[in-house]
């Protein structure tokens, strides 16, 4: 089995890692359009990406609110900062 990358410059085999940029990160040489990403393409991704950053957003904000309510860091609190082991006397 070969460790052959189907993604590779032309000009000098080196391993294309971002489809993104048109031209070769190891020697300049120009990509051809087959080995780069569409306008399509790109769209979509950044789509997902921006769709995957709200959802950790949502997430992160879920967390916080749920240790905020289980330390009692909520405004008013004796507890604000949420430190401490929870524990009694």
């Amino acid at each position: 089995m070969t460790n052959k990358s189907r993604f590779q410059c032309p000009a000098c085999g080196f391993r294309i890692f971002n489809r993104r940029v048109a031209k070769c990160e190891s020697c300049g040489a120009a990509l051809p359009a087959e080995l780069l990403y569409t306008a399509k393409q790109k769209a979509d991704l950044d789509a997902e990406n921006a769709k995957n950053q709200k959802e950790r957003e949502a997430r992160k904000a879920r967390e916080k609110k749920k240790k905020e309510i289980t330390w009692g860091g909520e405004a008013g609190s004796d507890f604000g900062d949420g430190g401490g082991d929870g524990g009694g006397d």
